[in-house]
């Protein structure tokens, strides 16, 4: 007599959620992705699978390029005449002169946000009290 033909489960998107995190806890990513398409091309859109499509996607270039740093040494020489009458208060210096200067690192942050935009940022430290 023929043996019975097995009926294979209908995968749900929770199935594939657990095998995805089974190999991503083993450690298995590029299987977990090609998992993750599979059950994208299925169940496109299902809230189960989001955030694992968002997690499991190439990282995304925001930014290539652009201006690096600049030599920062005008404001470490600020820094090292100036620096002992702040401590105790975040200051942003840009150059050799003194662009904000607060205790409060929010009232530092709407000090700075106000400020006109440079082509660099101020460099901003808080000066340690001893």
């Amino acid at each position: 007599m023929a043996e019975p033909m097995k009926v294979l489960e209908q995968e749900t998107p929770e199935g594939y959620v657990a095998r995805i995190r089974e190999l991503i806890e083993t450690e298995r990513v590029r299987g977990a992705r090609r998992l993750m398409d599979e059950a994208w091309a299925t169940f496109p859109d299902h809230p189960a699978l989001i955030p694992w499509k968002k997690a499991l996607s190439p990282a995304e270039v925001v930014k290539v390029g652009g201006p690096l740093d600049k030599d920062r040494t005008p404001e470490y020489k600020w820094l090292h005449l100036h620096g002992s009458k702040y401590r105790g208060e975040w200051v942003a210096v840009l150059d050799d002169r003194l662009v904000a200067h607060s205790a409060d690192p929010h009232e530092m942050r709407a000090k700075l946000d106000a400020a006109p935009r440079t082509a660099f940022p101020p460099l901003v430290v808080f000066i340690q009290e001893f």
